[in-house]
Order: structure tokens, then sequence, then C-alpha cells
């Protein structure tokens, strides 16, 4: 019991400093006990609500409020996690989009995107979902704060195009045009085609037509510039569908094979 003791104050003393994560190694370091030791202390703690276990000889520090959910939220500790990985990520998808103001489907899983393919992490109530991605920084990421620091977030316009370029993950077409509905709000026409410079241009697009659609065309004039600068062929709005055309939509360039109905 009293390797026990000395560990609470041990995560206590780093809970101070803002610090939700510990490493077996540096606590056995600091503690001055074994392996074994820490490994029953920590158990100790874990049946108590008090610590959780996310990756080898790594541990997360539960506070007394999230002690029934078995995990602090995600965006407590994503950035430490993803700095021990040694991964670059950002949270995205439909995570992103409600950090930016969607209310709408709002997934129950926490979507991290991130240059390394990683099991997804279920902890206590809370599970994480990484999806692999090799071009990741052409995405636009902006940093936003939370308890622990700071964690990087696609921006509205970066996800938006990640909602297009995830669309089986992000709930499928009207669930993303039901989404990109309420990101329109806060998205900057500049910013998209900034964007879109850096994406395929089929995803610009099916952006530009969804937005068409959705009736925010002040949005996409400035996207509209930028494809018609490079050499388009007809894309389906959807690929996983063989629904008929419906429509040849000559200003994007996109056969219509689904109508968009949207929640709001």
């Amino acid at each position: 019991m009293k390797n026990n003791f000395r560990l609470i104050n041990y995560i206590e003393n780093l809970r101070k400093e803002g610090k939700y994560l510990f490493l077996k190694e540096e606590a056995c370091q600091a503690l001055n006990i074994s392996g074994t030791s820490f490994l029953k202390s920590v158990h100790r703690l874990f049946k108590k609500g008090k610590t959780a276990h996310l990756k080898k000889g790594l541990y997360q520090i539960i506070t007394e409020e999230y002690a029934n959910d078995g995990s602090l939220p995600p965006e407590w500790f994503i950035d430490d996690l993803m700095r021990y990985l040694e991964v670059p990520y950002y949270v995205g998808l439909l995570t992103a989009s409600s950090m930016h103001g969607s209310s709408h489907h709002a997934t129950q899983i926490f979507q991290v995107v991130c240059a390394k393919v990683i099991p997804s992490l279920t902890v206590g109530s809370i599970k994480i979902v990484f999806y692999y991605s090799k071009h990741i920084t052409r995405i636009p990421t902006q940093q936003i704060k939370v308890p622990s620091g700071y964690m990087s977030v696609s921006t509205p316009e970066g996800t938006a195009f990640d909602l297009i370029r995830y669309l089986h993950q992000s709930g499928h077409l009207n669930n993303v045009a039901t989404v990109l509905s309420e990101l329109a709000e806060v998205m900057n026409p500049e910013k998209i085609a900034m964007a879109a410079n850096h994406m395929s241009i089929r995803y610009s697009q099916r952006l530009g037509y969804i937005l068409d659609a959705l009736g925010f065309e002040s949005l996409t004039e400035q996207l509209y510039k930028t494809v018609v600068t490079k050499s388009i062929t007809y894309t389906p709005l959807r690929l996983d569908t063989e629904n008929r055309v419906i429509e040849k939509n000559k200003k994007w360039h996109v056969l219509v094979n689904e109508i968009l109905e949207t929640d709001v």
C-alpha cells in the first residue's frame, strides 16, 4: 500500500502540472520501485477509476468527474498520445466538424487522421479511430486549446475536403451534405480554393457541386476559378453506388447519381 500511496502522489503532482499521461518507466524511476510493484499499484488505481492503460508502458490519469467513463475526453490527451507515438496527426472528419459548430450526426467515436496505420483504441467508454493518410500535410490544420495544452484540428475548409475524401467514414453523402450545410457558416472561399491546390481535382469538383446545391455559391467562386484552370473529366458524385446518372452537371463536371437530401 505504501507504493500505491506514492504513485497517487506522483500522478497527482503530474495532474497539477496539466499532464494527464505518464510512463511506467518514468514512474518507476521517480519512485524507485520495481516494474512489478508499479503494476500492482497502478492496477489498484485502475479499479478505483483513477488510471487507465493506453499503450504499452503508457497510462492515463483520470480526474474524478470522468471516473465513471473510464477515460478522460480524448481531446485532453490526444496530442500527448500522438507525440508519444511520434506520429503526425490531426483531429478530423465529424469530430472536427463538431468542434467547428456542426451539431448534426455527431459521431460517437473520436476521429483522428494520421501518418501511420494505428489500430483503433478503446478506453472505458471512449473509442478513438485512426485513419491513415500518406498526404497528411495537404490538409490545413489549426491549433485548438484544450485542458492539457493544444491539439491539431483540421480547419473548416480542410474538414470539408476530408468529408468528401472519407465519404464512408463520414456517414455517406446525405450526412456529409448536412454537415457541410453547417460548416459553410464558418468556411472562407479563399481558404477553400487554397486547400484545393493540394487536393485531387475530383474532390474539388464534388465539394463545389455539393456547396452549390446547398445554396452556398458564394463559397465556390474562388474554387471554381481554380478548377477551370485544370484539365477535368466527369466524375461520379458517389463512387460507391451503381445508381444511374440523374444529371450531368456541366459546371463542375459531376455525374450526379444521387439526389442530395439534408436534415436542415
